[in-house]
């Protein structure tokens, strides 16, 4: 099995979720939704405990309960981007819907270093 960085994952997707807002507007609810929907579902699993450790700087450690936290959070911000993509097309709501979802996942990065340093 390869091991891959959720962080870096998420990071990616978000990502490419921006490149399609902006390249592709017609096909965009569709697609958009089909790539969070996968954002959720990595989220959703770390934080109900189905994935239990994760790459931090080369090395695997164990996800604590506060980590878990902060990943529910971003599957309800990436909960509440689909939603809004889903009802309603307003492309700035959506670019800072997603510089949300960024800033968590960015936190949760930050947060995971200091844990592997202590």
């Amino acid at each position: 099995m390869v091991k891959v960085s959720v962080n870096r994952f998420i990071s990616r997707r978000i990502k490419t979720v921006r490149n399609e807002i902006e390249a592709e507007t017609q096909r965009l609810p569709k697609n958009t939704v089909n790539k969070l929907e996968e954002i959720f579902k990595v989220a959703a699993k770390v934080a109900m405990g189905g994935i239990r450790h994760q790459r931090i700087n080369g090395k695997m450690a164990p996800i604590s309960l506060n980590q878990r936290r902060r990943w529910a959070r971003v599957a309800e911000q990436v909960a509440k981007t689909m939603n809004n993509i889903a009802s309603n097309l307003d492309e700035k709501e959506i670019h800072g819907q997603l510089d949300e979802l960024e800033k968590l996942v960015n936190e949760v990065k930050a947060l995971d270093q200091s844990w592997t340093k202590e």
